[in-house]
């Protein structure tokens, strides 16, 4: 009997550890609570931005993390937190170990602390014991604030690893694009031309392309015919969707390339920026 309880325990503290992302309250993780890890297995598959901003605040005061964007580094314990109110900036879906969990990108009012949280660790509203009484529950975003975590979201889906940045543009992209279609062997040469000393002809070879049409450009220098720039975007739609920014500027460049093509297929390959400084991701597009 006794060794029937010891295997019920077992079994219930498997499936709790699995029932949860690694994001916080373990008794290994509150010993360092801005420890980097190297599991980089969290999947950006889907982010939302926000025009609002939404009051939360921790359930309990255990210490659990707010993250980097790749998940790889605890940047702040919410245990040193206990007054604070956060308010949600985007919403990501972040894929791991099989399963789909929500991350709140958070930050507190002053804006002088901010992280990626699962959505499991917070509460809705203002947190009770904020002395400040001016807390409110939702809060519309300035102009200032909207241009700023615009800028923001550029830099994090830059900085994101290439696959999951090309992942979340191309599927944006192919929504918009529903005339043409994406294409593997072009998605291939686009990548031997982004990323190797070749000339078009010898990367067309190679992927197994005949009659290929290419462009390649840097995000921030966009042709002034179609859009004149982040700001000019952001001025008209006043939006913090940086992705919608990203995936518009690639259709439009996409759908100019295979305008003459034979078959309107196409591929595209994107070079993040590494620096996560200046979001000037590199695209490379391949039409046939």
């Amino acid at each position: 009997m006794k060794k029937l309880f010891l295997l019920a325990l077992v079994t219930v503290g498997l499936v709790t550890a699995t029932s949860f992302p690694v994001s916080g309250n373990t008794t290994a993780s509150t010993s360092q609570s801005t420890a980097t890890t190297t599991d980089s297995s969290y999947v950006w598959t889907k982010v939302l931005s926000r025009s609002t901003a939404v009051a939360y605040h921790a359930k309990s005061k255990s210490a659990v993390y707010l993250w980097n964007a790749t998940h790889t580094k605890r940047l702040h314990n919410l245990k040193n937190y206990p007054n604070t109110t956060w308010y949600v900036k985007n919403s990501v879906v972040m894929q791991h170990a099989g399963k789909s969990h929500v991350y709140y990108e958070v930050y507190n009012y002053g804006n002088n602390s901010d992280g990626f949280i699962w959505r499991g660790y917070l509460t809705k509203g203002v947190n009770p014991s904020q002395r400040a009484l001016a807390s409110k529950s939702v809060i519309k975003l300035s102009s200032e604030r909207s241009l700023q975590f615009f800028q923001d979201n550029l830099t994090t889906l830059a900085g994101l690893p290439q696959s999951q940045f090309q992942k979340l543009v191309s599927d944006q992209v192919a929504k918009k694009l529903t005339k043409n279609v994406a294409d593997d062997k072009l998605d291939a040469m686009a990548k031997i031309l982004a990323t190797q000393d070749i000339s078009t002809r010898d990367a067309a070879t190679k992927a197994g392309v005949t009659n290929p049409k290419t462009t390649s450009f840097t995000v921030k220098q966009v042709d002034p015919k179609s859009m004149t720039g982040y700001y000019s975007y952001w001025s008209k739609y006043r939006t913090t969707n940086a992705l919608r920014y990203y995936a518009a500027i690639v259709a439009s460049h996409a759908s100019s390339v295979t305008t003459n093509s034979v078959h309107g297929h196409y591929g595209l390959y994107i070079v993040p920026d590494t620096t996560a400084k200046t979001w000037k991701p590199e695209i490379t597009i391949v039409a046939d």
